[in-house]
C-alpha cells in the first residue's frame, strides 16, 4: 500500500506542460521550475512497474496514473510550494499523503516523500500523450489510491 501511495505521489509531481511560461505558485512565489508536464522514469532507483504523468501549472495539477488499474485514472487539485517542499490537495478536499522535497535540474524533477520511509521518484519533462488524456477518467481521491 505504501508503494502505491509513493507512486501516486511521484505521479502527482510530474509536470504536464513542457514549457516554463509561468513559474508562479498560488502564493505569488516562484514554482522553482516544476510547472510543466512530467513522466515518471524511476522509482526508488529502479524502473517503475506502473505509469504516471503529472502536469503542474499555475498552482494546479493533473495526475494521470495507471497504477492499480488497466486504464489511466485522472486526479486533479492544487499545489503550493514553501521553499523546496511541495504540498497539495485534491479537488474533493483530501490532502496528499505527505509533502515532497523536490529538485529540478534541467529536464529532470526528483521528488522525495517526507514520510517516515522516504520514497524517491524521478520524472522527465515530456508531453503527455493525447491517448493518455483521452483514456483517463476523473477519479475522486477517496475512490482510489492516488500516487501522492
Amino acid at each position: 500500500m505504501k508503494k502505491f501511495f509513493a507512486i501516486f505521489a511521484v505521479a502527482l509531481l510530474a509536470l504536464v506542460s513542457c514549457d516554463k511560461a509561468n513559474n508562479e505558485n498560488p502564493a505569488g512565489g516562484s514554482s522553482s521550475g516544476i510547472d510543466g508536464q512530467w513522466h515518471i522514469v524511476e522509482w526508488n532507483d529502479e524502473a517503475p512497474e506502473f505509469d504516471v504523468y503529472i502536469n503542474f501549472e499555475k498552482g494546479e495539477f493533473d495526475i494521470y496514473q495507471q497504477v492499480y488499474s488497466l486504464y489511466y485514472e485522472l486526479f486533479e487539485g492544487s499545489y503550493s510550494i514553501n521553499g523546496d517542499i511541495l504540498t497539495g490537495s485534491y479537488t474533493d478536499g483530501s490532502k496528499w499523503a505527505c509533502g515532497y522535497k523536490f529538485e529540478v535540474e534541467g529536464s529532470t524533477l526528483t521528488l522525495y516523500s517526507q514520510e517516515d520511509t522516504s520514497i524517491k521518484s524521478v520524472y522527465e519533462k515530456c508531453e503527455i500523450p493525447q491517448s493518455v488524456i483521452d483514456e483517463a477518467s476523473v477519479t475522486r481521491a477517496s475512490e482510489a489510491t492516488p500516487i501522492l
